[in-house]
């Protein structure tokens, strides 16, 4: 107790250089915080657009389907059996499941020509799965028995299209015969995937069975929903399971994110390299404020030695002194990180500004991002900053506490 009244006392001998060196510390607090906030945030906005947006908690296709081949994807089309169908119902926590055709093809106006992804769907339980339908800015989105074709905001922008323009899409049907389906645009949507708004359509698949030469019923891709995302990891491989040796394919939404776990991972460890550097340099600070308070008290140091303090005593009474820096400085950076990381979850951050409204930086989400809670980083990096101080005052400390007695009172 006694060498930490000591410690206490020296530690705001010299107010400002401890203050400067618990800022750096704090510095570093705070935008690891900022950082692993906007990360987590953006990892979960991700996650929810591919979920809610593009292909649900799980889907079944052909296992050819999910690979990149020259192959149409209408070839890989099949029927909805009702072995299929018990098998789907009887996952737990299922909701509901929508069929659809997926297939490639240029919309055209006549002027302009851009390659897009058609999704032909059933309108009413395509809207039990996915929210696209929420994000109609114009027009309106497709309903059982209506014609027409939905598209995105940034695909009419390119092709200056607006509700009730007319369109031709391009395609190869099953047969690997060219042929068209020509109408009006619906409906356009704004949503926070630039993929959706970019490169996806929407067409009633009702009629579109003739176009493509497919089989009335048939699908090529199935979307379910459950009730829990959690669920979808160990539902994948109870559905793998029973439907073994049927040639179908089952993936849930963490295949869809594998890039968006890749640039998570990356991105921690971005983080975590520039919380070490700064503490590296905050420790370079302690480092020396320590030897500058050693030097400053070399004559106090050689009387607590005459009087019979041992070298660990002293040692201890330095690195006492750093770790209330750290201490200091990773109170100060929590308070300030919370303050910030609350700030950004609330209010968000509208990454237009950074480019525009066509930068999709490589992730499926775009407009306004709102930061995330990590409680867990709070702790690991309040108690990182600590042990960072104390470390970096052993050397010095030591090396304080090996001076002679007598050349530390006179200086020598």
């Amino acid at each position: 107790m006694y060498l930490l009244r000591i410690a206490i006392r020296n530690l705001f001998r010299r107010r400002r250089r401890t203050i400067v060196t618990a800022a750096v510390l704090a510095i570093a607090i705070i935008i690891f915080l900022v950082v692993e906030s906007l990360m987590a945030g953006l990892t979960e906005m991700s996650y929810d657009n591919i979920i809610n947006l593009e292909s649900a908690h799980l889907e079944i296709g052909r296992e050819d389907f999910f690979q990149d081949d020259y192959k149409s994807k209408l070839r890989k089309s099949f029927s909805l059996e009702q072995e299929l169908r018990e098998n789907i119902r009887a996952i737990e926590g299922y909701l509901s499941h929508t069929a659809m055709l997926e297939f490639n093809a240029n919309i055209t106006t006549g002027r302009d020509e851009f390659p897009v992804q058609v999704r032909a769907i059933e309108p009413e339980s395509f809207q039990e799965i996915l929210t696209n339908a929420n994000y109609i800015i114009a027009g309106e989105f497709l309903s059982s028995g209506s014609e027409g074709l939905v598209i995105g905001s940034q695909l009419a922008e390119m092709l200056s299209l607006e509700v009730g323009d007319f369109y031709t899409l391009l395609f190869q049907d099953q047969e690997g015969s060219f042929n068209t389906i020509e109408g009006e645009i619906k409906g356009i949507v704004s949503t926070p995937h630039p993929e959706m708004n970019l490169s996806t359509v929407f067409y009633n698949k009702e009629f579109a069975y003739d176009a493509l030469r497919v089989e009335t019923g048939r699908a090529n891709r199935i979307l379910i929903r459950l009730d829990d995302r959690d669920r979808a990891i160990e539902a994948r491989e109870n559905l793998l399971e029973n439907l073994s040796g049927t040639g179908f394919a089952v993936r849930n939404w963490e295949d869809s994110a594998e890039m968006i776990k890749a640039m998570q991972a990356a991105g921690q460890i971005e983080n975590y390299v520039v919380l070490g550097l700064i503490l590296i340099i905050g420790g370079i600070g302690i480092t020396n404020v320590v030897i500058l308070a050693a030097l400053e008290r070399m004559e106090e140091i050689g009387m607590m030695k005459a009087l019979g303090l041992k070298e660990k005593e002293i040692v201890g009474i330095f690195a006492l002194e750093a770790t209330g820096i750290g201490l200091l400085g990773s109170i100060i950076g929590c308070i300030f990180g919370f303050i910030s990381v609350a700030l950004f979850s609330n209010f968000g951050f509208d990454m237009d500004f950074l480019g525009g409204t066509e930068t999709t930086y490589g992730i499926p989400i775009m407009g306004r991002l709102y930061g995330g809670w990590s409680p867990w980083s709070f702790g690991l990096v309040f108690i990182f900053g600590i042990f960072v101080a104390f470390l970096a005052s052993l050397i010095p400390a030591y090396w304080a506490a090996r001076k002679d007695p007598i050349e530390a009172i006179y200086r020598r």
